[in-house]
């Protein structure tokens, strides 16, 4: 990395790929453990300024998201209703050293299937709209009924609910989305995993989450199946570093023994198989050994393949390692498609 530094690098191009993949955070604390004492005599001196000023924004809005958070939880545990934070500021705190590190826009809380109407009576009273941001007027605009009802038929989440958040120094709206299935972008109801992990559930600086164990299998999920679906890949949403540097952190803190068996019992030991190898190839060691022999299924085919939610659309050429930082990559998809 210092050799690096100090080279004569695009650092435009450096500065955007680490926007796109949303790891600034994660670059500034890296530059503060092995690099900052030597700033002044780094090419890349102008550059690590940037760094600087987007981990210090990170870590306000993170603790804007977090206070916001909880106190959603707490009013949904007064009704009687359970909650759990998923991805983005939980495992923040579960495993970065900084809050600075792990950018998130959103805040995904796993909840009872059966106690939405509940759930949605709650964020009513707390003032939240179903919709999206509008950022010329500053408000929610709020989503079309027949929408709102379409995704909550046909996916794992409700309609994002959104509340503007004047007092806050960073953040202009606080957006929670409402999962109550963990079969991810699917139609497909997993009430019996949703109860379990919410059976499991710990607490952490006030905040309600999932178990280390079930984050792990959550993340490796969640980096799967947005890293095979044809929309999602032609978003660019399919290979986002961050997501396998939260797989990283997970492993770094916890002891993970227990995942195969816990990915087998939700049903996601493919998905975690997926995830775990291709982190093990882009950060060679990181990944134990023994738990990608306990996860290994028979045929890998499915490493390479991307679907379009029903059927298998196109087999990739070349390795993800090489597609990561590839832009272009989505030429080969639409020409074979």
């Amino acid at each position: 990395m210092r050799r690096l530094l100090d080279s004569p690098l695009d650092w435009n191009q450096v500065l955007g790929m680490l926007t796109v993949h949303r790891v600034l955070g994660v670059a500034w604390h890296n530059v503060l453990l092995y690099a900052i004492e030597r700033r002044q005599r780094l090419r890349s001196a102008y550059f690590l300024k940037s760094l600087r000023v987007s981990a210090a924004g990170q870590r306000l809005m993170a603790g804007e998201q977090t206070e916001l958070t909880v106190q959603v939880q707490r009013a949904l545990s007064d009704a009687g209703l359970r909650s759990a934070v998923l991805k983005g500021g939980a495992v923040a705190k579960m495993a970065y050293p900084d809050p600075s590190m792990r950018m998130f826009n959103d805040n995904d809380l796993l909840v009872d299937r059966e106690r939405l109407p509940e759930v949605e009576t709650v964020l009513r009273e707390l003032g939240y709209v179903q919709g999206s941001w509008d950022y010329a007027t500053a408000s929610v605009r709020p989503a079309p009924r027949r929408e709102a009802l379409f995704l909550a038929l046909h996916s794992h989440q409700t309609y994002s609910y959104m509340k503007p958040t004047p007092q806050a120094q960073a953040l202009e709206c606080h957006r929670l989305d409402m999962h109550f299935s963990i079969d991810l972008m699917t139609g497909h109801r997993s009430d019996a995993a949703v109860s379990a992990l919410l059976d499991s559930r710990i607490e952490i600086d006030g905040m309600t989450t999932i178990s280390a164990t079930d984050m792990l299998v959550f993340t490796c999920l969640h980096f799967a199946r947005e890293a095979v679906h044809r929309g999602e890949v032609l978003a660019l949403k399919d290979l986002v570093l961050y997501k396998v540097v939260d797989i990283l952190a997970l492993l770094a803190a916890y002891d993970m023994s227990d995942v195969p068996d816990r990915a087998a019992q939700l049903g996601f030991a493919r998905e975690v198989y997926f995830a775990l190898h291709h982190a093990a190839d882009l950060f060679p060691g990181r990944v134990p050994a023994d738990l990608l022999d306990r996860l290994r299924p028979d045929d890998l085919a499915y490493l390479d393949e991307v679907n379009d939610g029903h059927a298998v659309v196109h087999r990739w050429r070349t390795p993800m390692i090489q597609r990561m930082f590839d832009i272009h990559r989505l030429r080969e998809l639409t020409e074979s498609t």
